[in-house]
């Protein structure tokens, strides 16, 4: 899955640090863990997310990544097998993204806080049949972006997390 290209690392000083957990399970057709984002809150109300936020001061994005997959569905590190850092993804909003890679064993039992609605786990088989749905769009500056969209049951999987999932299961990582 880290094949032998670089890392593509991304410089943004002016933009906040995150990290995002990128779990798959450890079985033949990989399932994704996603969270729905609770609608009681401020921002980004109902949309699919992998576990992750901001990094604290002194956190690593592995470090990141493992405590915020805790503090949303109470995935405990110790049963987490880091597999390594895929590219950097940025959000228009400001964040600066590094979406871990990590196996975990199939069949865990979730425990979503108050900012996750539910847990959901397409396989990545499943990601890869549907028909690629993707757009360009300007972001300010006149920079063309391409954004990707992924239709899972009744989900719409879009953004910075459609463009991690299109990495996985159209380019392989």
């Amino acid at each position: 899955w880290l094949g032998a290209r670089e890392r593509r690392a991304l410089h943004l000083p002016d933009y906040r640090r995150a990290a995002v957990l990128v779990a798959l399970t450890d079985e033949a057709d990989p399932r994704v863990l996603l969270t729905v984002r609770s609608h009681d809150l401020p921002t980004h109300k109902g949309q699919i997310s992998f576990p992750g936020g901001r990094m604290e001061s002194g956190e690593t994005p592995v470090e990141a990544a493992l405590r915020e997959a805790w503090e949303e569905v109470g995935l405990p590190g110790d049963v987490v097998d880091v597999l390594g850092e895929l590219d950097d993804a940025f959000t228009p909003i400001g964040f600066h993204v590094t979406p871990v890679l990590a196996r975990v064993p199939a069949g865990l039992t979730y425990r979503p806080n108050a900012e996750v609605s539910r847990v959901i786990e397409p396989t990545l088989g499943e990601l890869r049949a549907l028909p690629e749905v993707r757009e360009t769009r300007e972001l300010p500056g006149g920079e063309r972006h391409v954004l990707y969209r992924f239709a899972w049951q009744g989900h719409d999987i879009w953004g910075m997390t459609a463009r991690i999932l299109h990495d996985l299961v159209r380019e392989g990582v």
